[in-house]
């Protein structure tokens, strides 16, 4: 179990997404309101804008929103809940090894501004791996 609290986590992501003019509702639309976000964040972070801890913070705020919406969208079917890694960072694990962390890969989004890293992709290629036949 997570300590982190995701839930509490999440009413601030949907918060600072209403500011940023974005419903965040637990939809995989969502999550593309999120990436446009990231893409200028990551610019910013480029130009030397964002401080690491403004990055880590927004990280976790939109990573955990994001995997509470894999959960919502099916993950949780698939025997999914959070737990933390060695280091405390929250991450969705199916208990046999397999996990996902969404703080990281939006992080990596940020950080590295690579459009492959673009989180609804991430989104949606996690959940049709999740549908595969184990």
């Amino acid at each position: 179990m997570s300590k982190t609290d995701i839930p509490a986590v999440c009413r601030a992501a949907v918060a600072s997404g209403r500011k940023m003019g974005l419903e965040l509702d637990y939809t995989p639309e969502s999550v593309s309101g999120i990436e446009k976000v990231l893409a200028g964040q990551s610019t910013l972070y480029r130009e030397g804008k964002l401080t690491p801890v403004y990055v880590w913070n927004l990280s976790v705020m939109l990573g955990v929103y994001i995997g509470q919406t894999l959960m919502r969208c099916g993950l949780e079917g698939y025997g999914y809940s959070w737990q933390e890694d060695s280091e405390g960072v929250p991450l969705l694990t199916d208990g046999k090894g397999n996990y996902v962390s969404p703080i990281y890969q939006v992080r990596t989004r940020i950080v590295s501004g690579d459009k492959e890293e673009n989180v609804r992709a991430f989104f949606e290629a996690i959940l049709n791996a999740a549908e595969l036949p184990k």
